[in-house]
């Protein structure tokens, strides 16, 4: 689906295929230096292109779950997953989310845009719950997951330990569909 940003140009939040893999990697490997929100260190994903091909076939054939990128200007510049907490009936109703934004298209409007999608997929699939966890100093990305009408219901402590020894929590954020 393409949708226009704040800065009057557009992004496709589309499934990615198999020609997206290298920049699906490019996109984590960059992401991960850019930022201290991820749970990984750089340096720590480590991948082949072959490899994401394969996991770019498992999402596209599991229909309890989905992936979605955001090309912006011909460039994948953030994607970001949803699917099912567990595939017991009792757990079906709960989605969880996760996303990654290049830092220089943030601001735009772009995880937006992809919440949006997010949201329309988990209706389709009877989703009632969509959870994530955010960085507790992310105010960024907490600002607009409340403007999504999330709520914060609980902290974890130490959810995070950088490599320079300092820790951070997250919030666990809810949406109720």
């Amino acid at each position: 689906m393409k949708y226009e940003l704040r800065n009057q140009k557009t992004v496709e939040i589309r499934v990615p295929t198999l020609d997206d893999a290298e920049a699906i990697v490019e996109l984590i490997k960059q992401a991960d230096t850019e930022t201290l929100f991820l749970a990984r260190e750089p340096g720590e994903f480590a991948t082949s292109v072959e490899r994401e091909k394969e996991v770019i076939t498992g999402v596209i054939n599991d229909s309890d779950q989905q992936w979605f990128v955001a090309e912006y200007e011909g460039k994948v510049v953030g994607q970001c997953s949803i699917g099912l907490m567990r595939r017991v009936v009792r757990y079906r109703h709960r989605a969880e989310v996760a996303f990654v934004i290049l830092q220089d298209y943030c601001d735009l409007g772009i995880g937006g845009k992809i919440m949006q999608e997010c949201i329309r997929w988990a209706k389709e699939n009877g989703v009632t719950q969509l959870e994530l966890d955010v960085v507790a100093k992310n105010e960024r990305a907490i600002k607009m997951y409340e403007g999504f009408h999330f709520e914060k219901v609980g902290v974890m402590p130490k959810a995070l330990r950088y490599s320079n020894g300092e820790y951070v929590d997250e919030y666990n954020m809810v949406l109720t569909l």
